[in-house]
């Protein structure tokens, strides 16, 4: 039988091996008549070095198609001397298993820990990560609310106000998020809920592996109706209504999850059906979970889950995550929201103050600090969508993030060549102040439509 290990470190070079290996997994080193099946994710050294290779557009199928084969390569290239040193090792015996990651160079490896130290033999493995818990970051607090009356005119919730979707949509009625596809790596969706019908066009259960989208928590459909509900309660719950999910559900009924599981969902949601060559992939992901927090000892290209995060920047996808909900002290923030290229999301309420329990930055890495969140968006009593066509009002930086990953999408519609880059400029640079301290404000609160201005993509001024 498998086990996990529960805790998340940062990682340790052990002296007698090159390999890297995770602090966690010391106390299993060595343990000769221990015949339990240990679950790891082990990186490579790659032949390739991507931080001299530039990102891709967003809409340039072709340019993202190289770039995913790049790695795929660059994965098999780097792995090939361990799979045949598995197949040794099948071949005397040993009870092993293994899925390759290409999106992070890495592998998932199953076998007992009595022989866990030879992986440290391999010299083309650069770290061997223990499978470690990771959690849904989960609401403050929240309650039950009945739809609205219905009207001629639906009301807006409030957050949608406050990012100026109304007006917005006065400005470009055409502008609902048609064309663009959204990843949401959570608790699964409710594709029956009539905010959210017709909407799921690919769904990946890592959980019980069933077919059809089901959400057994919650979060993922309240996360899902924010970023693209209709107006079925009377009230407007959703930024862009008219995008299209790549789900991934990863986290079990109880919001809990593995690290190996977070990275084949990463992966999954890049590219659904494996086939580099067809444009299927998310162009944005929202993330609402997370374990562990930046280490002052680790370099954050050392970080499995920021090199996920790195290799989405590369393929043109804007990852949006939660900052946390472990305010309101400093340095809070967690990850995988504290890795320098995740665009991280904090709350604020109805009145633009920062939600206490948001969490702060900065986010300190061995290479240097790095401010955290980067701009705020509402998450403070947000009502969206529940599974069996309930509505609920929700509190937390997962409140946030949809409203963000709304924003994305709108902007990706109207211009669909923006790098990650440009977009996340963008976004900061028009972000209303709301507070002086960088690490507990970001930029500020996004607003939609000085956003779209600066962007270009309005010919009036506002």
């Amino acid at each position: 039988m498998k086990f996990f290990i529960t805790s998340v470190a940062t990682l340790l070079c052990l002296n007698s091996w090159a390999v890297q290996f995770d602090p966690i997994l010391q106390p299993y080193l060595g343990r000769s008549n221990d015949n339990r099946i240990v679950r790891t994710v082990v990186t490579f050294k790659s032949s390739v070095d991507f931080s001299r290779v530039g990102s891709v557009q967003i809409r340039a199928p072709q340019a993202r198609a190289q770039m995913q084969m790049m790695m795929m390569q660059n994965a098999q290239r780097s792995q090939a001397q361990f799979m045949q040193t598995l197949g040794q090792w099948k071949r005397g015996g040993m009870p092993t298993q293994s899925y390759s990651l290409w999106l992070i160079n890495g592998m998932i490896v199953d076998l007992p820990v009595k022989e866990l130290s030879k992986l440290g033999t391999v010299d083309s493995i650069d770290y061997v990560y223990a499978d470690s818990v990771v959690k849904l970051i989960a609401p403050v607090e929240g309650r039950w609310v009945a739809p609205s009356q219905m009207r001629d005119e639906p009301q807006f919730t409030y957050g949608l106000q406050k990012i100026a979707i109304p007006e917005f949509r006065k400005a470009k009625p055409d502008a609902l998020g048609q064309g663009v596809r959204v990843g949401v790596i959570d608790t699964g969706i409710d594709a029956s809920h009539p905010d959210l019908q017709g909407k799921v066009v690919a769904f990946a259960d890592l959980v019980s592996k069933k077919t059809e989208p089901y959400d057994d928590q919650g979060h993922g459909t309240h996360v899902s109706g924010t970023i693209a509900g209709g107006t079925a309660s009377g009230t407007a719950i959703g930024v862009a209504p008219q995008v299209k999910f790549i789900t991934a559900k990863f986290l079990d009924k109880n919001g809990s999850g593995s690290f190996s599981n977070a990275v084949l969902a990463m992966q999954w949601v890049v590219d659904p059906d494996g086939k580099p060559e067809t444009d299927d992939g998310a162009m944005l992901v929202s993330n609402s979970w997370g374990g562990g927090s930046p280490s002052a000892k680790e370099d954050p290209k050392d970080n499995a889950m920021c090199k996920a995060v790195d290799a989405w920047v590369k393929l043109g996808v804007m990852p949006v995550f939660a900052a946390g909900n472990s305010g309101p002290g400093a340095k809070t923030v967690g990850l995988p929201g504290g890795c320098p290229n995740a665009f991280t999301i904090g709350a604020t309420d109805s009145q633009d103050q920062i939600a206490n329990f948001s969490s702060r930055g900065p986010a300190i890495w061995k290479t240097g600090s790095f401010v955290k969140p980067d701009v705020l968006a509402p998450g403070v009593k947000v009502k969206s969508s529940m599974p069996g066509n309930k509505y609920a009002e929700l509190s937390g930086t997962s409140m946030a993030t949809p409203h963000a990953a709304g924003v994305v999408s709108l902007m990706y519609q109207l211009q669909p060549k923006l790098t990650v880059e440009q977009l996340s400029n963008a976004l900061k640079s028009t972000a209303a102040k709301v507070g002086q301290d960088p690490n507990t404000y970001g930029s500020g609160r996004i607003d939609t439509l000085k956003a779209a201005q600066a962007l270009g993509l309005f010919r009036a001024r506002f």
